[in-house]
């Protein structure tokens, strides 16, 4: 006599879930969309609305690792390093394989001068996506940031190899070279960098600074005169570190 009445509630369940899951479902494309809308808002520099949308996307699917790892890279931009690290942290939580987000969890550290755990982060990186060449070279930034610069050039050079065109990791390679007190070696990376990617102005700062710690006056004169085109903030920035005698190499 009661087999009806089950059969009924039986029903009536199965319907709930199809309707749940429909939901869900709907809720995880509406997720998506947001997410896509935050990257758009990102790349227009607009951090603080881009911040509100992947928020959103996280509230329609708090399992959207990518979210959570946008999300953190925004507060990071916005320099909410802390906030960042708890979604970051969050992100490989959800997806221990997202090496993004290692890499990005790696740049919140280094944002507040935790290198050893930069250090980590990028590593963990690495193990996964072998040819990161960009968490390489954070991770020798890293290294230069913990004074260790021969450990640095080996993770530059490393990245080099992944991508033989990497000119801002010649020019840090040529930084830590500096570092090491091998100052031809510096000066070829800095070239490399130039020819590589001739805009990049940090390169060409940083092969004056060389020059000119070598004596070769004619070359730091001549990459002040490009300078002044290129970057004009660098170019006075040398210009005033000759007449003071205080050059700091820069990193990018």
């Amino acid at each position: 006599m009661k087999r009806p009445r089950l059969m009924l509630l039986v029903c009536l369940l199965i319907i709930a879930c199809d309707q749940l899951t429909a939901q869900t479902n709907e809720n995880k494309k509406a997720a998506i969309a947001a997410n896509e809308r935050g990257v758009a808002l990102v790349r227009a520099q607009r951090y603080a609305e881009a911040a509100e949308v992947f928020e959103l996307a996280i509230q329609l699917n708090p399992n959207l690792a990518v979210a959570y790892n946008n999300l953190g890279t925004t507060y990071n931009a916005l320099g909410r390093h802390q906030k960042a690290i708890e979604l970051l942290r969050e992100a490989v939580r959800i997806a221990p394989e997202l090496a993004i987000a290692y890499y990005d969890l790696g740049c919140a550290y280094e944002n507040t001068g935790r290198f050893r755990e930069a250090v980590e982060a990028y590593q963990q990186a690495i193990r996964i996506k072998p040819d990161f060449a960009e968490a390489y070279n954070s991770l020798g930034i890293a290294y230069d940031d913990l004074g260790r610069h021969e450990t640095a050039i080996r993770a530059y050079k490393q990245a080099i190899q992944t991508n033989p065109d990497y000119a801002e990791a010649y020019n840090n390679l040529g930084a830590a070279q500096v570092d090491a007190g091998n100052l031809k070696d510096a000066a070829r990376s800095f070239e490399r960098a130039i020819n590589i990617k001739p805009e990049l102005a940090v390169a060409r700062f940083n092969l004056a600074v060389v020059s000119l710690l070598a004596n070769k006056r004619d070359v730091t004169f001549g990459q002040y005169r490009l300078l002044k085109n290129l970057n004009s903030d660098l170019a006075t920035k040398l210009y005033d570190g000759m007449c003071q005698g205080k050059l700091i190499l820069v990193r990018k």
